[in-house]
């Protein structure tokens, strides 16, 4: 395409007739850089780099590449491509002596477009190379910058790479080659019309160098090479197998119920150093990660929905080794590049083999060994079949461990880490004497027990880099009596509840109970909600002492006897009624606030003080199917509730329900009559951050 007018030349216009031809490289390709003919400068900076003999396809495309041809490469992820192209483009295709662009790399994802210049820029450091990197989710100026300084080597992503194209801030005019990294995911991600657009405004075909490496060859890189190449040879490194070689590839059958949980039990028999976990949506990658830091897990998500910053604070908590877990999705992991991955794993299976080859390539690089585990449920039994089918992948099947084998597992490592925690230390002799005789004692089991419990049990701490749980809902302690006003009515028994339900204990200390009392001062997470609200704000004597005027009684609206009554008659307010059949809870909440969260927070953070919100109709409950009871559980959206955090809260103590109803102040639960005090037993008493859990059979 003609850059001032717009047009697209002759040779653009038509499709180049390619003919390819496919090679398998011979075996008495060199062996070392120095037999390549890499010369001195680029020699030097591949030693610095720890770089000390050429995998195979730096060796069987280095004097192809130098010749000028076109190469269609197909070779395993993981296997050295990057310096495959890095290293001819420093060798002598681009000089340093010219500021204008002369090779463009286009990238799937801003990750892999930035260590590809990374690279570059490592390998050409000696020949005086300046390689930008463009990026969408990073400031444009810069960017735009470092073009206006002149870069021989420009690395990005298509959408950006068009960015600065559209914008003029870069020009193609001087391009000599043309390189497309991962050609097949950028093509399965949508990238085709950007690719085709940038590779119109690239010079003709005859006029540059253009080489695609992919792991896998589908169609729509055959019509590209067929269509923006001339005459490219194809160079098959994986021609039998695209999976890397290294790897070990195993599964488990799960049921799909309870996937998470089934996770857990093959992190905890596999025990992987490190890992990367894969899954299909960008809402599993959170649900996964929140489990399993629930479950005492070092994990984090990573997907499309983080900004650069948070993306690049994961990723270098990751390649530091001061992350155990990566949660992530397809998209996200392109471009990752961790050494030393010991594991990946499928927590759903891909919908692609392709998509498979491609996550597994994050392990097993560079000759080290790597472990590929995949949870299959029957769902997925169709994708997973053809996998083994079009790549000649064998799998093993491992059997998912038991409850009892996942705690006999969990009791050894806890072994391991008490003789970690003691390392080579001696007792003194009477301290190991001591220990003998504890052994013998006939209460001496629970005497080791107590002591190994103060020395290793802790509670779990959240990462710091996760926002802390929000605080717990006002314990049923601090209630005011319904309909009281009097001084001493807020310091209400437990024993005082209208169902008769344990109190929830809330290990929150909290100012004194008496706040309810008209002229009482207000502190701590409660101050500034609707309980005890008055229209004039209580005046401070010069004593410090404060007092308020006696409540004033106000008028019913016109209406209420449509929106609260049953009998006709206007509640008073500050009333409880519960007669409808909510819960006390239910009915203490709508009586009090909004229903909307969001109102409540705006009131809670306003200096003016609202009036009372008049109570809203009772949410009518849709009727149950024979043989199904409700429980209720004292977490609902006050306490950042949604049905995914309550299903995962379920499955973290193997409880199973048929259906979730989560409401402002509580959540019912659906389950069959048979299963429900066992669902009850298993939660109650159990911790949701600071709050204790309660769960009982529902009044109603």
């Amino acid at each position: 395409m003609n850059q001032e007018t717009g047009t697209t030349s002759s040779s653009e216009q038509t499709p180049v007739a390619a003919t390819i031809q496919t090679i398998n490289p011979v075996t008495d390709e060199p062996i070392t850089f120095e037999e390549m003919g890499v010369d001195v400068d680029v020699l030097r900076a591949l030693t610095e780099m720890g770089f000390s003999q050429p995998m195979a396809v730096q060796k069987a495309v280095f004097r192809r590449m130098m010749s000028g041809g076109d190469l269609l490469v197909q070779s395993r992820t993981g296997s050295g491509k990057t310096a495959a192209f890095g290293i001819p483009l420093a060798q002598g295709l681009v000089s340093g002596a010219s500021k204008t662009v002369q090779a463009l790399i286009l990238a799937p994802t801003r990750e892999l477009a930035l260590q590809s210049a990374k690279e570059c820029e490592r390998i050409g450091i000696y020949k005086k190379l300046a390689v930008a990197a463009v990026y969408g989710g990073a400031p444009i100026q810069k960017q735009v910058d470092q073009l206006k300084a002149g870069a021989q080597i420009v690395s990005g992503t298509p959408g950006r790479v068009l960015d600065h194209l559209r914008r003029g801030t870069l020009s193609l005019e001087g391009l000599k080659v043309l390189i497309l990294d991962e050609a097949d995911e950028m093509l399965s991600m949508g990238f085709y019309e950007e690719i085709s657009e940038i590779l119109s405004r690239c010079p003709p075909v005859a006029a540059r160098q253009t080489v695609l490496f992919s792991a896998t060859i589908p169609e729509d890189v055959e019509r590209i090479s067929r269509r923006h190449m001339k005459e490219p040879e194809k160079i098959q490194l994986s021609a039998d197998f695209v999976g890397v070689a290294d790897i070990t590839h195993s599964y488990y059958m799960v049921s799909g119920m309870g996937r998470t949980r089934d996770l857990v039990r093959v992190l905890e028999l596999e025990r992987p150093d490190s890992a990367v976990i894969f899954c299909n949506t960008r809402d599993d990658t959170t649900l996964v990660s929140e489990h399993l830091r629930k479950n005492g897990h070092d994990a984090e998500a990573i997907s499309s929905d983080l900004t650069q910053k948070d993306r690049e604070r994961v990723m270098a908590r990751m390649k530091a080794k001061n992350l155990k877990y990566l949660v992530a999705t397809d998209i996200a992991a392109r471009g990752i590049d961790i050494s030393d991955l010991s594991h990946v794993i499928n927590y759903t299976f891909p919908e692609s083999a392709e998509v498979y080859v491609h996550r597994t390539g994050r392990t097993g690089r560079a000759g080290k060994k790597g472990a590929a585990i995949s949870l299959i449920s029957p769902r997925e039994l169709g994708n997973f079949y053809m996998l083994k089918l079009t790549y000649k992948i064998k799998p093993e099947e491992r059997t998912l461990p038991t409850e009892a084998e996942v705690l006999t597992r969990r009791e050894a490592a806890k072994v391991e880490d008490l003789i970690k925690i003691v390392g080579t230390r001696e007792p003194a002799a009477e301290y190991r004497a001591l220990a003998k005789r504890l052994q013998t004692a006939a209460d001496g089991e629970r005497v080791i027990a107590v002591l190994i419990e103060e020395r290793m049990a802790r509670p779990t701490a959240l990462p710091p880099s996760r926002p802390p749980i929000a605080p717990p809902v006002q314990s049923i302690e601090a209630m005011p009596e319904p309909g009281s006003t009097a001084a001493g009515s807020a310091e209400r028994s437990p024993s005082m509840m209208s169902d008769g339900a344990a109190p929830i204990q809330d290990a929150t200390p909290r100012p004194e109970a008496r706040r309810s009392e008209p002229g009482a001062p207000r502190s701590g997470p409660d101050r500034g909600r609707g309980r005890g609200r008055q229209s004039d704000r209580p005046a401070r004597s010069s004593a410090g002492a404060t007092s308020a005027p006696a409540p004033q009684a106000k008028p019913a609206p016109a209406n209420s006897a449509a929106n609260g009554a049953s009998n006709g008659a206007a509640k008073p307010t500050g009333t409880i009624d519960d007669s409808d059949g909510r819960e006390f809870w239910e009915a203490w909440v709508d009586s009090k606030t909004d229903s909307d969260p969001a109102s409540a927070d705006s009131a809670e953070s306003s200096s003016d003080v609202q009036p009372t919100a008049a109570p809203r109709a009772p949410q009518p409950l849709p009727p149950l199917a024979e043989g199904q009871v409700r429980l209720y559980l004292n977490l609902g959206r006050r306490d950042r509730m949604k049905e995914a955090e309550v299903r995962t809260l379920l499955e973290a103590h193997s409880v199973q329900v048929d259906s979730v109803e989560v409401r402002n102040s509580h959540t019912y639960l659906i389950l069959p009559d048979a299963n429900a005090d066992a669902a009850a037993t298993a939660l109650s008493g159990q911790k949701h951050g600071r709050r204790d859990i309660l769960c009982e059979r529902a009044r109603k």
